[in-house]
């Protein structure tokens, strides 16, 4: 081989080691991720009931713990609930609240936001569904939804479990 064809091959290496390096440098190794609430939709017929409440709040915080666990950068949640009183007119679920999530995210800092809902149709037949969106762009970045029987904290935490290590945690910030 010539020394034109060594120089060829060298130039080429280094190429593709300094498109390497960009890319990794513009994938962020961590992004802040706002986790809100997750909310329920309950189209059973049955009387609501009375540990709905108490256990979104237990099964977001789980939400968020495990997605803190798999490489989300998760914002403590302490000031979310005054930005999202303040950004969501009464009412309106965060779901269909037109772009909402994406303003109490910025003003969150975050770089992701997620959310979800746990819609129940009997006290057998529930599902879970999250989304998770770049605050930036308004773009999805994934969605994820399981199945889970039983209208109780154990199936609704372990739905949870499963969606964030079968489903989201291969696109953790680094993983993408």
């Amino acid at each position: 081989m010539d020394h034109v064809g060594r120089w060829n091959g060298a130039a080429i290496i280094a190429l593709v080691t300094l498109v390497l390096a960009a890319f990794a440098a513009a994938a962020p190794a961590s992004a802040r991720t706002l986790v809100l609430d997750l909310e329920l939709e309950d189209s059973s017929g049955e009387p609501p009931a009375a540990d709905h409440a108490e256990r979104l709040k237990r099964v977001s915080a789980e939400l968020r713990h495990a997605l803190d666990a798999k490489g989300y950068d998760v914002i403590d949640d302490a000031a979310t609930a005054q930005l999202t009183a303040r950004l969501v007119p009464p009412g309106t679920a965060i779901r269909s609240c037109n772009g909402c999530e994406l303003d109490i995210a910025r003003a969150a800092g975050a770089d992701l936001v997620v959310y979800g809902i746990v819609r129940k149709v009997s006290s057998l037949i529930l599902w879970i569904g999250l989304v998770v969106e770049d605050v930036a762009t308004g773009r999805v970045v994934t969605t994820a939804r399981g199945d889970i029987r039983g209208d109780n904290e154990t199936s609704w935490s372990r739905g949870v479990g499963w969606l964030v290590d079968h489903r989201l945690a291969e696109h953790a910030p680094g993983k993408r």
